[in-house]
């Protein structure tokens, strides 16, 4: 998307040739299709939301922006369409991302607002956070500048609590975008420095490479040219990393821009070359044209006139065909500056006075105070004083009317006037400062009279409240850690389960996804997490049989046992009522025979002076339970299924008065369509019909499915 959108585009396009069919009718048990096949030639809905989102990221970045907003109310129709609100909301803000891009902000505040209405409180937390950002930066679009900086502020806020160096990184940047805005450089840069302070150890380089080239050209205006060259140096770095050319180009631009500020106009050609390289594999004109100025004012500072004279003939060329008024005066005012270093007069003359018409059509201050400065310099150079003090009269009323006017003023004049300027922006600072302090003049004494009576209360509070902040939050922590534990074995409770099953059943369900779609793969899926549900008979009745101190002392010594027994990589919680869940990755597991002995042995070595009933029954089933359709079954679903599955071998472990276990196991064309409705009942019927394979210990058709089906109650 950001490398060659241009290729993004067309393979989008190439995708959406596919014809759209739903995953559920791709399988038909009367008939052996090739899946393989079936994956390139069609393409799901989830998919083709998916396509049309990146398709309209990729026109935009092509620069396409009419394209890009009729993909993405393609993309707004499908998930309406659909039902599917939070792929509706995703098109949504990505249409409000066009929106500002085309200088349209009230449109974007109708789009997140619409937005906003569709997200539930389950919404992704992603979504949220790229919604809060879009708000506040329409508001700043809108010129509420107030709302917008409070909405900025209380995005980084949360992102800091949150410990979302991201999102805080992204709310910095753009309140530094806001103090430009406001003119305030100084505010500015230090929230673009904070910016690349916070993402200094992560790849975000968009991100990281805007925040320096903006260090880079403020510090350039503050005349630091060290640490402009540091910076801009750090934007051209992380954009060849990021490897989009246009924006590569012009932080080579940049960097040539401040590296010649610093008076090192041989280092400045090097990168203009660099650029210029790249400008003609990309075949930008505009482009193209502004490095023939910038090179042309290169070779001018290090006085290679010939030069300098070829590349600024390129450049005044390519503006006159443009119509670009505002460089074509730059180029003509290095022009004059050319011809009046080789005391060519009358050439600088009518190049500076053809600039000047020009700014003076466009009412272009900035470059009338500079054009004015050069055409004084020249009569000045020439003994024709009496025009030499028009000029000079001209340029010191322009030079005033930019400075009421708060306007930025060409960098040479900045170089010139820097103590002038410093002046200027001092007044106005203290200016705002003084009518502030008027207005809340008598508040404040009255606040500071306050203060002063009850200053001592405050300071003891404060002192007392932090103290007791200190204390709860260190008991709270304890809490929470003891939640997460069951008290009688100091095991992993159901608590912790339920907190991380969700996370680790998503993950799988993505590598399931990528699976069934690798179409360079034929092979099973074998990635799965095994689940084993361990019913431990003496655990049941431990306290009636051995006395609350005995069971006890047994809990805790079998808790800190099986810690030290299990495989590094798997993890067991304590269920309570003689149930422990045993998770384990299918990659951990070589043989699933020798983990069920080695379970089995784990607890039969168990150290103990009371005798115990020792015979396990354990359930198994593997997540992804459906690899083709991982999205199926929810996590209640699948512990209704590990249940099914132990209770089949606390069935085997009581008829035949030995250990045993059962494993349930979807057959590779599984449909999930048939799963739809009360799971226990659809899975025994699934193993009554042979969809779903079972492996145990003992012999198959020795377990009653029907006995294990849940009865109704009777009606009364």
């Amino acid at each position: 998307m950001l490398s060659r959108p241009n290729e993004c585009v067309a393979l989008t396009n190439y995708f959406l040739q596919r014809k759209e069919v739903d995953p559920a009718q791709m399988i038909n048990s009367r008939q052996d299709f090739d899946h393989q096949e079936l994956a390139r030639l069609y393409r799901t809905r989830e998919q083709s939301l998916a396509a049309w989102q990146i398709q309209a990221l990729c026109q935009a970045n092509e620069g396409l922006l009419l394209p890009a907003d009729a993909s993405i109310n393609q993309a707004i129709e499908l998930a309406r369409r659909h039902h599917q609100p939070e792929q509706q909301a995703t098109g949504l803000l990505l249409k409000a991302k066009l929106s500002l891009a085309r200088q349209q902000p009230e449109q974007a505040q109708a789009q997140l607002d619409e937005a906003a209405a569709l997200l539930g409180p389950e919404a992704a937390a992603p979504l949220y956070d790229a919604l809060q950002l879009l708000q506040a930066g329409t508001l700043l679009h809108l010129h509420r500048f107030d709302e917008a900086r409070q909405a900025f502020e209380q995005i980084r806020r949360q992102a800091l609590q949150q410990g979302d160096a991201l999102q805080q990184a992204w709310a910095n940047y753009l309140l530094g975008e806001y103090y430009q805005w406001l003119q305030q450089g100084e505010l500015a840069l230090a929230h673009y420095v904070e910016t690349l302070d916070l993402l200094s150890k992560r790849r975000q380089y968009y991100l990281k490479a805007m925040a320096a080239d903006k260090a880079a050209s403020l510090y350039a205006a503050l005349g630091e040219a060290d640490k402009a060259v540091q910076y801009a140096s750090l934007a051209t770095t992380e954009f060849e990393l990021l490897g989009n050319p246009p924006l590569l180009i012009g932080s080579l631009l940049n960097l040539g821009r401040v590296t010649r500020a610093g008076n090192d106009a041989n280092l400045a050609l090097v990168y203009f070359f660099n650029a210029l390289d790249l400008v003609k594999l990309q075949g930008d004109a505009e482009l193209m044209a502004r490095l023939h100025l910038e090179i042309g004012h290169a070779y001018l500072l290090l006085q290679s006139f010939d030069e300098a004279r070829h590349y600024l003939g390129l450049a005044r060329s390519a503006f006159e065909r443009s119509q670009d008024i505002p460089r074509q005066i730059d180029t003509l005012l290095q022009l004059g500056r050319l011809h009046l270093a080789q005391q060519e007069t009358g050439l600088a003359l009518l190049q500076l006075e053809r600039a000047k018409q020009l700014a003076e059509q466009r009412d272009d201050v900035p470059r009338l105070i500079e054009i004015h400065h050069q055409l004084a310099q020249l009569f000045e150079s020439s003994g024709n004083m009496s025009q030499a003090l028009v000029h000079h009269k001209a340029f010191h009323a322009y030079f005033e009317r930019a400075s009421r006017l708060n306007r930025l003023l060409t960098q040479s004049l900045v170089q010139g006037n820097d103590l002038q300027l410093q002046q200027e922006r001092e007044l106005t600072e203290l200016r705002r400062q003084g009518e502030d302090l008027q207005q809340d003049r008598q508040r404040f004494a009255l606040l500071a009279a306050s203060l002063s009576l009850i200053a001592p209360l405050l300071l003891y509070g404060m002192i007392r409240n932090h103290i007791r902040s200190r204390r709860l939050q260190h008991d709270n922590k304890e809490l929470n850690r003891l939640l997460l534990l069951e008290p009688r074995t100091n095991l992993p409770n159901w608590r912790q389960l339920m907190q991380r099953l969700p996370q680790e059943m998503a993950k799988r369900q993505q590598r399931s996804e990528q699976w069934y779609l690798n179409e360079a793969e034929a092979q099973p899926f074998n990635d799965k997490i095994y689940y084993f549900l361990l019913h431990v008979p003496f655990m049941v009745d431990l306290s009636e049989r051995v006395g609350l101190e005995h069971a006890a002392a047994i809990q805790k010594k079998l808790g800190d046992y099986l810690q030290g027994r299990i495989h590094p990589k798997a993890r067991i919680y304590d269920l309570r009522e003689g149930q422990f869940i045993y998770v384990i990755s299918q990659r951990q597991v070589v043989d699933l025979n020798q983990t069920l002995s080695s379970l089995e042995r784990m607890f039969t070595e168990f150290p103990c002076q009371f005798e115990l009933d020792r015979r396990l029954a354990i359930g198994i089933i593997g997540h992804p339970f459906l690899p083709k359709a991982p999205h199926a079954l929810d996590d209640m679903r699948l512990g209704d299924i590990l249940y099914l599955a132990m209770a089949a071998a606390l069935q085997l472990a009581e008829r035949t008065g030995e250990q045993a276990w059962v494993e349930l196991l979807a057959v590779d064309c599984q449909q999930a369509a048939f799963f739809n409705g009360e799971i226990r009942h659809c899975c025994i019927q699934a193993i009554l019909k042979g969809l779903v394979k079972v492996n145990s210990s003992h012999k198959k058709q020795q377990i009653d499915w029907h006995a294990l089906a849940p009865e109704p109650a009777a009606p009364i």
